[in-house]
């Protein structure tokens, strides 16, 4: 997974970071295969349901036309009980319209800090469904100083798991 983190010494590592997040978009279309699921060549990648990461991350999403809500339990932490007791946060965003809709969602983590993933939902050869995207984590700062190790970046990858009754994380 890549990182990377910037100080607060200007637009100029602002602009590396973004474009760093867009020739990482690049690898990431080209990276592992999942699971296949068994649907035609022809569907559409549908995000509703439950969703694994590469790191054992558990994403429960449900789309109602262009908007996503779900719960996103996470298998890694920054600080032990930075994401709260039982590790899970309520997510709310976006997904775009076509046969590979682009996503956005973010979550609020108990302790203050921000996640946000924008990527793209993938149907593979085969059937197979793959969310492929980028992160960023802001945790909260306690002065301006500690400003510089408050964000992160890398990528995740989800696999589809499967439909679920209820995409709430119950």
């Amino acid at each position: 997974m890549g990182r990377c983190s910037f100080a607060a010494l200007g637009t100029m590592y602002s602009a590396v970071c973004v474009w760093m997040l867009v020739l990482g978009t690049s690898q990431l279309i080209a990276a592992q295969q999942p699971v296949p699921y068994p649907k035609n060549e022809e569907s559409s990648c549908n995000v509703t349901g439950q969703w694994r990461s590469d790191l054992g991350s558990v994403l429960w999403l449900s789309a109602a036309g262009p908007e996503v809500r779900g719960v996103y339990h996470t298998a890694v932490e920054t600080v032990p009980g930075a994401s709260g007791q039982n590790r899970q946060a309520k997510i709310i965003g976006l997904v775009g319209e076509g046969r590979q809709p682009a996503i956005a969602f973010s979550v609020l983590w108990m302790k203050g800090s921000c996640s946000a993933w924008v990527g793209q939902c993938f149907v593979l050869p085969g059937g197979g469904q793959v969310l492929k995207t980028l992160w960023m984590l802001r945790s909260v700062a306690e002065t301006s100083l500690d400003n510089w190790a408050s964000t992160r970046l890398g990528e995740d990858q989800f696999i589809f798991v499967g439909d679920v009754e209820n995409a709430n994380g119950h």
